[in-house]
């Protein structure tokens, strides 16, 4: 793994400036450079977690196959890639200023159903993304279920060493226990598995700019779904946004039937991943990162009792 954001760069050009550090979590750094007289971005894996040569394939795909706009791919190495700087990359929101708040929610909606309508059935199969010699693969297993039994398997085995891999093992002996609750309703499509307002920029009453495809997979749309607006508005009970957001996916496409009974399922599964991610980034004192996790744990437990219930 390079790590060096020189390293990186020399493998491909000799012209090219390194102006700031935008970003540091693992697993990845984020540096503006220019690049060949360009502005543009670096993204450079900082620990084996990041794959940016991956996310490289999936962002190419999505513009080559889609109408959402994503930034343009310069180069790619093993451990990073480069990206022309995008106008559209969205900017902070303001908080205060509702009708943004709004008008953002209603748009990033219709994106992503746009996302989703324009790449159902590309695959045949649910599954993981990688890269290959021809470009974007897929690790496809023949169900959703099968495909998170996979993603939890993945977040237990880097939480063996947190104390925290329990979480992992119940909620994945709940996939396996009621398979009905994963039974994907419809035809699979990307999903980029974590539309927020930091990586979705809106102008117009349109999607403008989509950056970030780490966490983007092969699947129901109602876990891309899920994945935005569980922490984006239902945590902080914004109903309204919530709903402007749903209006937004049904103006492009509609959403599977049982689709709400699962949400629960959902929110279980997800937390899993926010636990994974809270030991990956590290960016709390242990006391912090302890508490944290005590109270994703409980509450994972307290959901999968809840949901036992629901799917018997």
């Amino acid at each position: 793994m390079t790590r060096d954001v020189h390293a990186a760069l020399a493998q491909h050009a000799t012209d090219y400036t390194v102006r700031r550090e935008l970003h540091r979590v693992p697993p990845h750094a984020i540096y503006e450079i220019a690049f060949g007289g360009r502005r543009a971005v670096c993204k450079l894996a900082t620990d084996p977690e990041g794959d940016p040569a991956t996310e490289d394939r999936i962002v190419e795909f999505v513009g080559r196959e889609t109408h959402v706009s994503v930034p343009e791919v310069l180069a790619v190495g093993s451990d990073h890639f480069v990206a022309a700087y995008h106008e559209g990359v969205p900017e902070p929101t303001d908080g205060e200023d509702e009708a943004k708040l709004e008008a953002w929610a209603r748009a990033a909606g219709a994106g992503m159903a746009t996302l989703h309508a324009e790449t159902k059935a590309a695959f045949e199969h649910t599954g993981i993304f990688c890269a290959d010699d021809d470009g974007l693969a897929l690790r496809s297993r023949n169900s959703w279920a099968k495909t998170v039994e996979t993603l939890l398997d993945s977040r237990r085995e880097f939480l063996l060493g947190t104390g925290y891999a329990d979480v992992a093992t119940a909620m994945l002996a709940f996939v396996r226990d009621h398979l009905e609750a994963f039974m994907a309703p419809d035809v699979p499509v990307l999903c980029h598995g974590n539309w927020l307002p930091a990586h979705v920029g809106t102008a117009n009453g349109e999607v403008s700019c989509v950056i970030d495809f780490e966490h983007a997979l092969f699947g129901p749309a109602e876990y891309d779904y899920w994945r935005t607006v569980l922490p984006t508005f239902a945590v902080r009970e914004r109903h309204d946004l919530e709903r402007a957001f749903r209006d937004g996916y049904e103006s492009v496409r509609s959403l599977p039937d049982g689709f709400d009974r699962r949400a629960e399922c959902y929110r279980a599964l997800n937390t899993v991943s926010y636990l994974h991610s809270l030991f990956l980034q590290d960016r709390h004192d242990e006391s912090g990162t302890e508490r944290q996790a005590a109270s994703m744990r409980s509450y994972v437990s307290e959901a999968l009792g809840e949901l036992r219930e629901t799917f018997e």
